[in-house]
C-alpha cells in the first residue's frame, strides 16, 4: 500500500496529488495508517516522498466524507460538493456496504482515482450488499476474465496479491478450501494431523468445554493476568494475542457472554490474586465496541486493566506501536473480551484461535 502511494506522489510531476485514505471502520483506518508509516521508514524512496508518507492520515469512510450528526444531508461531500482528493484508497472494502459505497463514488471527482484494497473472501458488510465480490466477480486470477473465462462485472484494474504473508503451513490451504466451498478437502486437512490445524470433535456448548479449548485459552488468559498483577502493562498487551476464543453467537451455550464468564472462573480458580469483584479488576481484558476519537480508540482496540500502583489501575492500550495508558473511567463502551465474535475478530491476529462452531 505504501508503495502504491509513493509511486503515485513520485508521479505527480509538479504537484504532488492529493491522497485520501480511508477504511470502513476506526480501527480498519488506524492499521491502514500505521502500516503507511511503518513501511515508509524502509522505502527506498526521495526524503519529501517518505515525509509525505508519514504525513499522510487514515480515516473512516464517514469521517472522510464529512459525516453530519442530526443534519438533513448526511455528509458534506456529495455529488454537488465533491471531494477535493486527486486519488482515494479505501482498505479492507470487503466490510463497506452498498449504501456508502454509492455515496463515496457520488463524491468523487470526475477525474479522481478509486482504489479498492480487500479480499472478497472475507466476510461481507453487516449491511446491504457485498460491493467487493460484486466488483471482482470471482475474478481470482486477474485477468479480467472472471472465474474460468466467463468474464466478470469488471473486466480491467484488478490486480491479485496471492502470496500470503499472515499465516502459511496447513492453514493456508485450509483456508482456500473453505472459501471453495470444498467441505471434504477442509475435513480432510482438518483431521490431517497437522501441528497448526486441529479439529476438536466435541458439541462446545457443554458444561465441560474440550480440554485443548480449555488449556489453550487458560494459559494465554493466565499470562495477561499475571503481567497485569506485576504492573508490567506491555507484556501484559503484548500477551492478549495469544488466544482468542471466537463464537458464532454473542449469546446461549455457544455465544461470546458464555465464554467469557467460563474463562474468568477458570482463572480465578488458577492464578493466586486475581479476581473479579470489581469492574475494573486486575487483567480484564477490553474489547472498545464503540469509537473515542477524545481517546484516539477505536471500534475493535485492545487493552487490558493493570495495575501501577497500591490499590490503583489503569487500560491499557497499544497505538501505533506505542504503550497508550488511560484511567478505566474514562472508557467509553467496552466489552471483556476473553471471547468475540468471529465478525469482530476480522483485522486481527492471534497465535491461537480457537473456533466454536455451534450446531447446524
Amino acid at each position: 500500500g505504501a508503495g502504491m502511494v509513493a509511486m503515485l506522489l513520485e508521479r505527480g510531476g509538479g504537484r504532488a496529488p492529493l491522497i485520501g485514505l480511508g477504511a470502513p471502520t476506526g480501527k480498519a483506518a488506524a492499521r491502514l495508517g500505521e502500516a503507511v508509516h511503518a513501511e515508509a521508514a524502509s522505502l527506498d524512496v526521495a526524503e519529501p516522498v517518505r515525509e509525505a508518507l508519514l504525513g499522510l492520515g487514515a480515516s473512516t469512510i464517514h469521517r472522510l466524507l464529512g459525516w453530519r450528526p442530526g443534519s438533513n444531508s448526511r455528509f458534506r461531500h456529495d455529488a454537488h460538493r465533491r471531494l477535493p482528493h486527486d486519488v482515494v484508497i479505501i482498505d479492507e472494502t470487503s466490510m463497506v456496504s452498498l449504501s456508502l459505497m454509492s455515496r463515496l463514488i457520488e463524491a468523487l471527482r470526475s477525474d479522481a482515482r478509486l482504489v479498492l484494497v480487500g479480499d472478497p473472501g472475507q466476510l461481507a458488510s453487516i449491511e446491504a450488499g457485498a460491493v467487493l465480490g460484486d466488483i471482482v466477480g470471482g475474478d481470482t486470477d486477474g485477468d479480467g476474465d472472471g472465474p474460468g473465462g466467463a468474464g466478470g462485472p469488471s473486466r480491467a484494474g484488478i490486480v491479485v496479491l496471492d502470496r500470503g504473508h499472515r499465516f502459511g503451513g496447513t492453514i493456508a490451504p485450509l483456508a482456500a478450501a473453505i472459501r471453495d466451498g470444498d467441505g471434504d478437502r477442509v475435513m480432510e486437512l482438518l483431521r490431517s494431523g497437522a501441528e497448526d490445524v486441529t479439529w476438536i470433535d466435541s458439541d462446545a456448548g457443554r458444561p465441560d468445554p474440550p480440554a485443548p479449548v480449555r488449556s489453550e485459552a487458560l494459559a494465554a488468559a493466565s499470562a495477561v493476568a499475571d503481567a497485569a498483577l506485576a504492573g508490567s502493562a506491555a507484556d501484559a498487551v503484548r500477551a492478549l494475542g495469544g488466544c482468542r476464543i471466537l463464537c458464532a453467537h454473542r449469546r446461549g451455550p455457544y455465544g461470546v457472554a458464555s465464554w467469557n464468564v467460563r474463562v474468568e472462573g477458570w482463572l480465578e480458580d488458577a492464578v493466586t490474586g486475581f479476581s473479579t469483584g470489581e469492574r475494573w479488576y486486575v487483567g480484564r481484558p477490553l474489547l472498545v465496541t464503540e469509537n473515542d476519537r477524545e481517546l484516539g480508540l477505536a471500534n475493535g482496540d485492545t487493552g487490558v486493566v493493570v495495575q501501577v500502583g497500591e490499590g490503583r489501575v489503569m487500560a491499557a492500550f497499544e497505538r501505533g506501536g506505542e504503550l497508550v495508558l488511560h484511567p478505566p473511567s474514562r472508557l467509553g463502551a467496552v466489552d471483556t473480551v476473553y471471547a468475540m465474535t468471529i465478525h469482530k475478530s476480522q483485522g486481527s491476529q492471534f497465535q491461537v484461535a480457537a473456533v466454536l462452531l455451534p450446531e447446524p
